[in-house]
Parts: C-alpha cells; sequence; structure tokens
C-alpha cells in the first residue's frame, strides 16, 4: 500500500480519459473520408456512357394499345357468340362483357369503331404512328399491325 500516490492516480485516470476521446475522433475521420470517397465513386460513374434514359410513354403505351384491342375485340366476340350480331356501339358491352371501354392511350380518346351488325367489326387507332405503326387495326378478332 505504501505505493499508492494520489497524484499518480490521477494521471492514470486523465491518460484512460484521452484514450476514448481519440477512438471517437478516429471513427468520425474515417467515416468523413469513406464518404467522400463514395461521392468521389458516384461522380466517376456518372457521364453520357452510364446514362440510361426513362422508358418513354410510346414503349409502355404501345404495349397498353395492344392490350387494350385485344380486350375490346375478345369483348365484342362474346358479345356477338351471345346477341349472332355484333354491337352498334362499344358502350353495348358494358358491364356484362367488359368492365370499362378502354380508351386510346395517345389521345385518351375512344377507339373509333365501325361494325355492319352481322358479319365484321373494325376498331381503329386514331393515331398509330404515335405507337410506332403505320396502321393498328382490330378486325374480326385480328390484329394487324404494320
Amino acid at each position: 500500500m505504501g505505493d499508492f500516490h494520489p497524484l499518480l492516480y490521477a494521471g492514470l485516470s486523465r491518460r484512460f480519459h484521452y484514450v476514448p476521446v481519440s477512438i471517437l475522433l478516429g471513427i468520425i475521420l474515417f467515416a468523413i473520408f469513406a464518404l467522400a470517397g463514395y461521392f468521389f465513386y458516384l461522380y466517376q460513374k456518372g457521364g453520357v456512357e452510364n446514362y440510361r434514359p426513362p422508358v418513354t410513354k410510346a414503349e409502355s403505351s404501345k404495349a397498353q394499345v395492344l392490350s387494350d384491342l385485344t380486350a375490346l375485340s375478345q369483348a365484342i366476340d362474346a358479345y356477338h357468340a351471345k346477341n349472332l350480331r355484333y354491337p352498334e356501339k362499344l358502350e353495348q358491352l358494358q358491364p356484362e362483357f367488359i368492365d370499362k371501354i378502354p380508351l386510346e392511350p395517345s389521345t385518351g380518346k375512344p377507339f373509333t369503331y365501325e361494325s355492319d351488325g352481322e358479319n365484321r367489326y373494325r376498331i381503329i387507332v386514331s393515331n398509330p404512328t404515335f405507337y410506332g405503326f403505320r396502321e393498328l387495326v382490330a378486325e374480326n378478332g385480328k390484329i394487324t399491325q404494320n
């Protein structure tokens, strides 16, 4: 017990007190450098060669218009099977054969529908070039895309 001295104990305590602060400072500096490195990496990855353009509306609308034409054709064929004639207007398909009459994705307007009532029907897309076609028509269940 004679080896215990209050000044020596106080110095020992102060020295251990600074060790956790230096570790904390090291961790903070490491985090700052890691973030700076990450941002530098992201900056280097940016550029024209890594740019991917977003999907254009026309590409997604193309699939949508084909899906809508198919659904309308199936509903018209079901109407014909039940009534032995084609509907005069697309609205006659609701609600028994189709829940909602789809609109053209490009214009938001109804598809053009023509029928002689007995033998044939046509669903015409008003602006097929918007979807990348010269002609886009559903006729008697067959979709023609040129």
